[in-house]
């Protein structure tokens, strides 16, 4: 009784760090960087970019703006083209964190 007991609370610790994990992803350093009309100066982002490639490790949930940043391009979407404009993040293809879930 007392081992269904443990694993049950293990799964379910396991199951709330993966679930708030993925909350707290959000809104990645070179696309926050890119709305302010900057380029990241993290060096694992610049490394990976001067690759064509997305950071592993600041973009592990990539949106459409991260994988259009690494290749060196603008995003194509028209919600991202009008975000960009006004010097803002597309809030709809990136998240905020919600720092409120631990």
């Amino acid at each position: 009784m007392k081992v269904t007991k443990s694993f049950t609370g293990l799964a379910f610790a396991l199951a709330l760090m993966v679930g708030a994990s993925g909350v707290l992803a959000g809104q990645s350093c070179c696309v926050k960087a890119k709305a302010k009309g900057k380029e990241c100066d993290h060096e694992c982002c610049v490394k990976a970019h001067k690759e064509h490639k997305i950071c592993e490790k600041c973009q592990k949930d990539a949106s459409c703006c991260d994988k259009a940043i690494a290749q060196g391009k603008e995003c194509t979407h028209k919600c991202c083209e009008e975000a960009t404009k006004e010097h803002k993040v597309c809030e709809k293809c990136n998240k905020k964190e919600d720092k409120k879930e631990k």
